[in-house]
């Protein structure tokens, strides 16, 4: 720096190339300190806050946004590094899957039937092994439309790469909607066959599928006899109640037999837990003298529907906080502080099952607050 004539300093040259890469980088420190206390633009519900009619506005959120689980979106965006942990956007709000399952013909789709109040053509496909008697699917009238469900794209994908390629020559069908149930999807599920049990295909199809449903109402039936072993070790490592329930179905006061049920529950069972009549799901036989006992059944189970949906619902929340516990010290990033802290919000608040989520003032601007 020098001096003019007069002897006064001259203004020091500026250096537009440090002062703009001064600026900036202030600016930048600055931004990644306010971003996370703002939802991520795609994941802010379109028209709920200022942020979401930003992001609409520059095109920014997709085009699913608004009918995608806001809850979900930021549990992704936290996890966003462990792909396997990430979910489908419409998991946490989305539809219940609840399946039927069993051995053969008892009475799988009827209870179904009674439950949706009308009788419906046969929404499942046998699918046993290529050649096998049973080999032909059976569809009902809106196959074609149910046909390509996201559930059963995956379950069909896992079976290829663990048989060789190979997977079910059928598509398992879903049952119909209507108004009660439109928060449910039901699968009609083909009736367990021992015979095919060693199958690959087969027996790795069983087992995906009810890993991949959120509920599984076992029916039993006395006049069957006992749940075969192998279909049993599908729900070992399941808590009844919470993931499956078991239905005593065609039941009448003279013919039944709750020892013979807990004997074959016990293959289901690793703990010591013994079935009550009282406290087990039963369906009468639907016959001229017990028609008002059936009916009543089926009025309690759809009654239960409600807490059905509710464990489900517990059970999604209760599995992304212990993803996100057992990962948060992993976040790193660019964006770890944003991440870390939509983290923290969700495990301490929005996913916890025993606190109410408290509002926020200033929700509609979009902040994480």
């Amino acid at each position: 720096v020098t001096k003019n004539s007069s002897n006064q300093w001259n203004p020091p040259p500026f250096k537009n190339a440090v002062h703009v890469l001064l600026v900036g980088g202030y600016a930048f420190l600055l931004a990644l300190h306010v971003v996370p206390f703002f939802t991520p633009l795609h994941c802010a519900p379109e028209g709920s806050s200022l942020v979401g009619k930003f992001g609409a506005l520059l095109n920014v959120a997709s085009p699913s946004s608004s009918s995608s689980s806001s809850l979900c979106c930021r549990y992704n965006y936290a996890m966003r590094d462990f792909e396997a942990h990430q979910m489908n956007r419409n998991y946490c709000s989305g539809r219940v899957r609840v399946a039927f399952a069993g051995s053969w013909s008892t009475g799988k789709t009827y209870l179904i039937g009674a439950l949706l109040g009308r009788n419906y053509s046969t929404a499942q496909s046998a699918p046993a092994p290529a050649g096998a008697p049973y080999s032909d699917p059976v569809r009902s009238d809106d196959y074609e439309r149910r046909r390509h469900c996201e559930i059963m794209e995956h379950v069909n994908d896992v079976v290829r790469s663990g048989c060789g390629g190979r997977a079910m020559a059928n598509v398992l069908d879903v049952a119909d909607e209507n108004e009660e149930f439109g928060d449910f999807v039901f699968f009609d599920m083909p009736g367990w066959q021992t015979e095919y049990g060693s199958d690959c295909v087969y027996r790795t199809f069983f087992r995906q599928l009810i890993e991949k449903v959120d509920f599984t109402y076992v029916v039993w039936d006395v006049n069957h006899g006992k749940i075969e072993d192998q279909f049993a070790e599908f729900f070992q490592n399941k808590a009844r109640g919470t993931n499956y329930e078991l239905i005593y179905n065609r039941y009448t006061r003279d013919s039944s037999d709750m020892s013979f049920l807990n004997q074959q529950y016990a293959k289901m069972s690793t703990g010591q837990e013994i079935l009550s009549e009282m406290y087990t799901a039963r369906v009468h036989e639907n016959n001229t003298h017990l028609a008002t006992h059936f009916q009543d059944d089926v009025y309690r189970l759809r009654s239960k529907r409600k807490s059905v949906n509710q464990t489900v619902h517990d059970n999604r929340k209760k599995m992304m906080k212990e993803n996100l516990i057992l990962h948060r010290d992993k976040i790193s990033g660019i964006d770890s502080l944003r991440r870390l802290k939509i983290c923290d919000r969700l495990i301490e608040e929005d996913l916890n099952l025993h606190v109410e989520p408290r509002g926020y003032r200033w929700q509609w601007l979009g902040l994480e607050l």
